[in-house]
């Protein structure tokens, strides 16, 4: 029986024997066949480098990567797989069924590194079905009056180049949903395949988003369209 050595990595599983060895992932099998024990040993670091580098690169963040400017202030995101990513970014704010107003500036560079606040439920997801939920896998988020937010995906935030933007509204008829409540609303790849920009909102949804208050004064006399309101807001 051949003598089997495992070295758990990340990403897969490395085994090793006299033979040579096997680095498994679901994506590339590797198996390098050695002569000796020298070359397994030199063979395996330079196999680690390759796969620790190819890993890492994959997702990019620290203090001076992907910061850029918005009209309110800089914001810093992150870079996966080549796509610049910004999650979070107040577009607008708003009081109770006002008008959304411009951003309150920002000073210094804000992390937009996760999705923000989404719109609250008339009806609160507090239960849910194990089998269909095993398939759409939702992402409910966290519920904040506060919710007007942009997602924005692109290849890049230099050099001049201009791209198509496609701007996405998620569904739920007005009443519910988010920018990020499934993970087919991630446009990491529509940004990758496409070379766009892709933009995702988080916006005032059902009595927030349409109850019409206008008989109460002048502030609220745009009430029942303040959902509509707000894409328009994000399009500016």
């Amino acid at each position: 029986m051949s003598c089997y050595k495992y070295r758990i990595l990340r990403g897969g599983i490395f085994r090793s024997n006299k033979d040579g060895f096997r680095f498994s992932t679901l994506k590339y099998p590797i198996f390098i066949k050695i002569k000796n024990d020298c070359n397994m040993k030199k063979l395996f670091i330079f196999l680690l480098t390759v796969i620790t580098t190819t890993v890492f690169a994959q997702i990019q963040t620290g203090e001076n990567v992907a910061v850029t400017s918005t009209d309110a202030g800089k914001v810093r995101g992150y870079i996966h797989n080549g796509i610049y990513t910004y999650k979070g970014i107040p577009y607008a704010q708003a009081k109770r069924f006002e008008m959304p107003q411009k951003p309150q500036p920002w000073q210094g560079v804000r992390s937009s590194l996760t999705y923000g606040p989404v719109a609250p439920l008339m009806d609160p997801t507090v239960t849910v079905n194990d089998e269909p939920e095993f398939v759409f896998n939702h992402n409910w988020g966290f519920t904040n009056e506060d919710c007007l937010r942009i997602n924005v995906w692109t290849p890049g935030i230099s050099g001049g180049k201009k791209r198509p933007v496609m701007f996405w509204i998620h569904g739920g008829g007005f009443t519910a949903g988010s920018s990020q409540e499934l993970p087919s609303y991630d446009g990491e790849n529509l940004a990758k395949k496409g070379d766009v920009v892709v933009v995702s909102i988080n916006h005032r949804l059902n009595i927030l988003g349409f109850l019409d208050l206008s008989a109460y004064g002048e502030k609220y006399k745009n009430s029942a369209n303040l959902s509509i309101i707000d894409i328009k807001a994000a399009l500016e």
